[in-house]
């Protein structure tokens, strides 16, 4: 059985290399308008799929 630190660990360990692809996402980006863009895209998606899961 696991413990709760253990159990937490994963979650972060999960959260950060679910940041790292947005980073890396966002560091492709070409000018200040891209990233802009980029941002908002995934801002949008986030939104959208917390929406669904709520219905």
């Amino acid at each position: 059985m696991k413990t709760i630190v253990e159990y937490f660990k994963e979650i972060l360990n999960k959260k950060n290399k679910q940041m790292s692809w947005e980073d890396k996402y966002l560091a492709q980006s070409v000018d200040l308008y891209d990233l802009e863009r980029r941002q908002k895209e995934l801002d949008y998606k986030n939104s959208s799929n917390f929406n669904f899961r709520m219905k």
